[in-house]
């Protein structure tokens, strides 16, 4: 007699363990779960489409205004806690972005502040779908001079050489 009152609430335990893990592995009523999405450099997508104007023909995307807004981004990106001063040249789709770290920040240029450096830079500019950082001295300093270069009116095929050497650079860029 006692045999089968241990295996009735056993059974019945079994039974409801059974209809709770079913529920847990339904998911027609759930959404499909997103795509791991980070603004990482160097990734390239398709530009936004532009938006369509009344009478149904294509408005002209509204570029960001780097000459002019650019220090807006730079100010941004200076208040991350590991950054102390950042320069930002735009040729086209590419954003080539130097930084230079705080003293307090004694470690190097990891991919998450280069994911961090890209998210601000790709969010003021949907237009953007490639960004390259880096921290090298050098390069830094040669992208200030492209910065004021280009704030100042240079066109963007004088600065074309000195930019894409920059990016192109394997050792500083990654």
């Amino acid at each position: 007699m006692f045999k089968h009152t241990k295996m009735i609430p056993t059974a019945a335990l079994i039974l409801v363990l059974c209809f709770a893990m079913t529920g847990c592995f339904y998911s027609a009523n759930q959404p499909a779960p997103a795509p791991n999405e980070t603004a990482a450099p160097h990734v390239t997508t398709e530009p936004a489409a532009p938006t369509p104007a009344p009478g149904g023909a294509a408005a002209p995307a509204q570029a960001y205004d780097w000459r002019g807004k650019a220090s807006a981004v730079e100010a941004r990106i200076n208040m991350f806690s590991e950054i102390q001063e950042s320069h930002i040249v735009i040729l086209g789709q590419t954003a080539l972005v130097g930084v230079r770290f705080t003293g307090t920040y004694k470690g190097q240029l990891t991919q998450r502040i280069r994911d961090m450096v890209a998210g601000e830079v790709m969010a003021a500019d949907t237009y953007i779908t490639t960004v390259a950082v880096t921290a090298e001295s050098a390069d830094v300093a040669a992208i200030a001079q492209l910065r004021q270069r280009q704030a100042a009116g240079a066109s963007d095929d004088e600065l074309k050489p000195e930019f894409d050497k920059i990016v192109r650079d394997t050792n500083t860029i990654s």
